[in-house]
């Protein structure tokens, strides 16, 4: 059972971060994230977000800034 919590957990953060990612780029350009970036590209942030233990917030506005630029 711990494993399927576990499992239902990584689920909810990716979903929790994706959902920050998109705000970011909305807010910043009014377009979504599958506009710049593929799913592929979106799992590999999300895998350094948790690598990196830093607040969401400031992850995702990093991204959003180095894809516009």
């Amino acid at each position: 059972m711990e494993a399927i919590n576990g499992v239902n957990q990584l689920g909810i953060q990716r979903f929790a971060f994706i959902e920050a990612l998109s705000n970011e780029f909305v807010a910043m350009t009014g377009y979504g994230v599958y506009v710049y970036l593929d799913p592929t590209e979106i799992e590999r942030l999300f895998n350094n977000y948790q690598k990196l233990r830093m607040p969401v917030s400031a992850f995702v506005r990093q991204c959003v800034e180095h894809e516009l630029n």
